[in-house]
């Protein structure tokens, strides 16, 4: 047997392709993106102590993606996908380094705050599509799976680095060095950007208009019977198990002494669960993803329930744990599903519909069952929601075993 074959699949990927500078970039990239997420969190709080600015401040890092994400998909199948990347990352380093800048003169203000991250928030909703399509030009089909599992590694390492890193320095320096920090590592990456050599696309078409290639795209995904399932699986799998993550501090209240403790300590627990789940994700085929997504989403429904019935800390902790493995497997299965089964011509195109729902739909779920857990409590509510869940994938099983035959006999 070849020494590489001995190797393990992951470490063989970061070291036999050009998709392992890409990923160290990326991480640091992705950890100044944190620290200053966390930087711009706490000045909105230390200015007004109110939490609904610095939802605000969230939103504006969130909302740009809903209307950027399908004209981002466009570009990424019309657009050289590796300049456009080193330019946002180029223009988010200019950004940084003018927050810093304005903080230091004392100009910044909190609509100076809220206006900068939603332009960061708008680069980044821009280019997401690309910077997804782009990883399949650096590794093999066979190692897709393998490379969205490990960039799922490098954003939950990095939501564990990052606001720590952060946090001791807001502590220890002046909280502008978090902005210089986040505008150095990005640099970092741009450079590593421009030495990357991306494999070649496949000969382009004839260019037809933007919003036509837009209408095509969204055509191609709601006619793709299979590609919709999977799409469908994650808006309601997100909406109704993800969304759940997103109201971790009204666990950690009822299942802690210390709230704050707690909810650092669940926060922490997931983000070890997501990576360890990211790095066990082996090479897989298209008909088996869209099978074992009812597994996971399943899998995260029940989690759901035991997590927030729960008021005993140890129990918390290990649910949490499971419940981001179990919804990093999903959101793996999903990305990997839709850049494996999709033409080059269109996959920037799917990949912001993938995109848009993933960030979207969490976000929306946890309005609803926040909402309802004001009503009926935390646990009703959430048994409610993954109830719902479990019946949707029960009543999705048939048509995606009809459409995972067809993928199989496809490939």
């Amino acid at each position: 047997m070849p020494i590489t074959r001995q190797i393990p699949v992951p470490l063989r990927v970061l070291l036999g392709s050009q998709f392992g500078v890409f990923f160290l970039g990326n991480g640091l990239s992705l950890t100044g993106t944190w620290m200053q997420r966390i930087a711009c969190s706490w000045l909105v709080w230390d200015w007004t102590h109110s939490a609904f600015w610095v939802g605000i401040v969230a939103a504006g890092d969130l909302l740009p993606v809903v209307a950027i994400a399908p004209f981002a998909g466009v570009a990424a199948d019309r657009w050289d996908r590796l300049k456009m990347n080193i330019a946002s990352q180029s223009l988010s380093a200019l950004l940084a380094v003018l927050m810093a800048v304005l903080l230091a003169f004392g100009l910044l203000g909190l609509m100076g705050v809220v206006v900068l991250i939603s332009l960061q928030g708008m680069l980044t909703a821009a280019t997401q599509p690309s910077r997804f399509a782009m990883v399949q030009q650096m590794v093999a089909r066979e190692e897709m799976s393998t490379a969205v599992g490990l960039n799922s590694v490098n954003v939950n390492l990095a939501r564990l680095i990052g606001p720590a890193i952060a946090g001791a320095m807001i502590l220890h320096w002046d909280i502008l060095w978090v902005f210089v920090a986040n505008a150095a590592v990005t640099v970092l990456f741009v450079l590593v950007l421009l030495r990357i050599r991306l494999a070649p696309r496949p000969g382009a078409k004839l260019k037809l208009p933007f919003l036509t290639e837009m209408v095509e795209g969204f055509a191609y995904v709601l006619h793709a019977q299979a590609l919709r399932l999977i799409l469908l699986t994650l808006l309601f799998g997100g909406s109704l198990a993800r969304s759940v993550m997103e109201l971790l501090p009204a666990v950690a209240a009822r299942s802690f002494e210390q709230g704050a403790a707690g909810l650092a300590l669940l926060t922490s627990a997931a983000s070890v669960g997501a990576m360890v789940a990211g790095l066990t994700v082996g090479r897989t085929s298209a008909a088996r993803i869209l099978s074992m997504a009812l597994v996971w989403w399943g899998g995260g429904a029940i989690v759901a329930i035991v997590l927030t019935q729960t008021r005993e800390p140890w129990l918390a902790v290990a649910s949490v744990v499971l419940l981001g493995a179990l919804i990093t497997r999903s959101l793996v299965a999903a990305q990997t599903f839709v850049q494996i089964t999709t033409p080059d011509a269109l996959r920037g195109r799917a990949l912001s519909a993938f995109g848009l729902i993933a960030r979207g739909s969490p976000a929306l779920g946890a309005l609803g069952i926040g909402y309802a857990a004001d009503q009926i409590g935390l646990d009703r509510a959430v048994l409610v929601s993954s109830g719902a869940l479990l019946l949707v994938l029960v009543l999705l099983i048939w048509p995606i075993r009809r459409a995972a035959q067809r993928v199989q006999h496809a490939d």
